[in-house]
């Protein structure tokens, strides 16, 4: 008997066939049923394996044994009657026809009922996505006129150029943000898209603006060509784009060119746009620019070691041209915040040189904005409100989308005790510049001395999202924590505090929540706290990473408002705008009435809101 004969014989042939047809069939059933109940996408391909696996046992299975009318018997047992094989076969032969007629049947079911259904309620549920995706693109009151400035690209194949195209684009931004009729995202939360492959609709809607303009420089020898292209994030539309050639001399006039388009589209005027070529703030000097839009990037990146190689390059810059305003400017910039990141410089030197700066930078060109709000942020330091604030809606007016303008003057209004006014210039700071961390946390700190802990905690939690090791947000939320009583979230927020700023301070959070609970000598903590000098945070050996302004807030949790005073009066004529914002939170609301504390605010000149409040009926 041959091979193919024995097959035959045994149904082995048939079997195959069987085999296949049927597992066909139950893969394709799987397929289309096991998503329906969100199986995982593992299942469907592990029948297919499985099936597969058993193709030759299955063959195995019906060589040994054979299907009779008595049952399944081994081979041996089965006599060679032909009659019965020939009585089996075709009830083989009847099986399949029946299961692959069942399969014919099934799938053309499937084919013109079901799958109609399936895909008509696909192309409901993706219109809905679609949909939905396309109202959360953009809050439907964002203003047409609201717009952000993307950095260009630089394709100038040099990483060293980087610095130039981000310079271009924020420089467009500048003149841009001078038109009262636009609202101009800051170049911090822009610029901090730069490298992410996000789409425009994405970045709009996360800078709740409608314009976006982005572009690309390429810079080779003194050639440049500058492509630029206006998208409405709305509609996804290109709104208008422009493509420049032009010797690298003419950088000045092409900047106020795009403004000026950006400005006809959108039917805005563009001050300073319709006298092409500003000169750069005076300067025609392209190696002096240069230098400065390093500087400016550096400033941008608010740390000791940037500060300090930005203050390098602007004095560079007004080595080759005097007459730099812009620079100037800068330096102004950078003096008026270098005391609160390094040490190398006394706080009052700092002011010093910013405040000579400012006014260097104004007698050169004063329609520059940034040395106004200098001079507002020196004025304010120096208690002399009045004068700030009018400096600070100066810079304002120059410039209305001009982000730490807004910052300054809210955290200016602050440390007056005008909390109200503070907040809500905060809040415009914020919607400018929603990825400034230092804004973020100055906000922060506006609803932590409202008493509102949980917006503040929550405000610099969406910080730490994009800035997750930023000192100031940590002991913000760290700080809310504590004055909400939530000490199982503050523990996590301080440590971490502790390993960016000072890791010398590891156990100060939990050493401090076991004194708050109990399992801690209270006293001899806040003695040990009442002691530490104005700037310890920064010392390494110090053990602490809380701020001058933070401490009276820990001291008051511990029960030592007496300490808390003492802390404060040693400060206040160390740098007296620590205590300013001390004196702020709820958490001062016990000794709030006290005449040491009220005798503290007189001499600090500040407005206690909260006392009318707190002090009602007390003498």
């Amino acid at each position: 008997m041959s091979l193919i004969a024995e097959l035959q014989r045994r149904n082995v042939i048939r079997m195959a066939g069987l085999y296949l047809v049927g597992a066909w069939l139950l893969v394709q059933v799987a397929g289309t049923v096991l998503p329906m109940f969100g199986a995982p996408t593992w299942l469907p391909r592990s029948v297919v394996i499985l099936l597969a696996l058993g193709f030759v046992p299955a063959l195995a299975f019906s060589w040994v044994f054979e299907l009779t009318p008595e049952g399944i018997k081994r081979d041996v047992e089965v006599p060679l009657d032909q009659s019965i094989a020939t009585q089996t076969a075709q009830r083989m032969n009847r099986m399949i026809v029946a299961i692959l007629a069942l399969a014919l049947l099934y799938f053309g079911f499937d084919k013109f009922v079901l799958a109609p259904r399936r895909d008509a309620a696909l192309v409901a549920v993706t219109t809905q996505a679609v949909t939905a995706g396309a109202k959360a693109r953009m809050k439907p009151d964002v203003d047409r006129n609201s717009i952000a400035v993307l950095p260009f690209v630089n394709m100038s194949g040099d990483a060293a150029n980087e610095y130039f195209s981000d310079g271009i684009s924020e420089e467009i931004l500048n003149v841009l943000a001078g038109a009262p009729e636009l609202q101009v995202a800051a170049r911090t939360s822009s610029f901090s898209f730069k490298g992410k492959a996000l789409e425009v609709p994405a970045i709009a809607r996360e800078l709740q603006v409608r314009m976006v303009l982005e572009g690309s420089v390429r810079k080779q020898g003194d050639k440049v060509r500058i492509t630029a292209q206006l998208i409405d994030a709305k509609t996804g539309f290109h709104v208008w784009s422009q493509t420049y050639d032009r010797k690298l001399e003419d950088i000045f006039a092409i900047q106020d060119e795009i403004a000026k388009a950006i400005g006809d589209e959108l039917k805005v005027k563009i001050g300073g746009a319709d006298k092409p070529g500003r000169d750069g703030g005076g300067t025609r000097n392209l190696k002096a620019y240069d230098l400065y839009l390093q500087g400016m990037s550096l400033w941008h990146a608010r740390n000791e070691k940037d500060l300090w190689q930005a203050i390098s390059l602007f004095e560079k810059a007004v080595a080759i041209d005097p007459e730099l305003a812009q620079a100037y400017a800068g330096l102004a910039l950078v003096y008026s915040v270098m005391g609160d990141y390094s040490t190398r410089i006394p706080y009052a030197e700092s002011l010093a040189r910013s405040a000579n700066f400012a006014e260097f930078a104004l007698a050169l060109d004063p329609t520059l904005p940034e040395p106004y709000a200098v001079m507002g942020n020196n004025a304010a330091n120096q208690k002399r409100g009045a004068t700030a604030d009018a400096l600070f809606r100066r810079a304002i007016e120059i410039r209305p989308s001009f982000a730490t303008a807004y910052q300054w003057r809210g955290s200016a209004q602050l440390s007056d005790g005008n909390l109200a006014i503070g907040l809500v210039t905060l809040e415009r700071a914020s919607a400018l510049d929603p990825r400034s961390r230092v804004i973020g946390e100055n906000h922060a700190w506006a609803l932590l001395a409202l008493d509102r802990n949980a917006e503040a905690r929550a405000r610099c939690l969406r910080v730490l999202e994009f800035a997750p090791n930023y000192s100031g947000c940590l002991e913000d939320a760290g700080v809310a924590a504590l004055l909400s009583g939530d000490f199982a979230a503050a523990q996590p927020l301080l440590v971490r505090l502790a390993t960016s700023i000072n890791p010398s301070a590891s156990g100060q959070s939990k050493a401090l929540i076991d004194a708050l609970t109990g399992r801690g000598n209270r006293h001899a903590l806040a003695l040990r706290l009442a002691a530490l000098p104005h700037y310890s945070k920064t010392d390494p050996s110090s053990g602490n990473a809380f701020s001058a302004y933070t401490l009276p807030s820990v001291l008051m949790l511990l029960g030592e408002g007496d300490l808390a005073l003492d802390f404060m009066e040693r400060i206040v004529d160390d740098f007296g705008a620590d205590v300013n914002w001390a004196v702020l939170p709820a958490a001062m609301d016990p000794i709030r009435c006290q005449p040491r504390f009220r005798a503290l605010i007189k001499r600090i000149g500040a407005i206690d809101s909260r006392a009318a409040k707190v002090c009602v009926g007390k003498p």
